[in-house]
């Protein structure tokens, strides 16, 4: 049985948190942000779930 892994496209990420594409490489460089998954095509995807994870790891070190 294979796992189904929840994945959004870099595009749908940056509009929704209001980033630029450089910040996400910033963050995956510098601050631990999920990479993306490999798969065919252009547009990266990354894994919600981990995004979500590193998210809640962020703010829970700001507290």
């Amino acid at each position: 049985m294979t796992q189904q892994v929840n994945v959004i496209p870099r595009k749908h990420l940056c509009a929704q948190l209001g980033i630029s594409r450089n910040t996400i490489k910033r963050w995956i460089e510098n601050r631990g942000f999920p990479k993306p998954l490999r798969a065919s095509g252009q547009e990266p995807l990354f894994d919600s779930d981990a995004v979500n994870l590193w998210f809640e790891q962020m703010e829970a070190g700001n507290e």
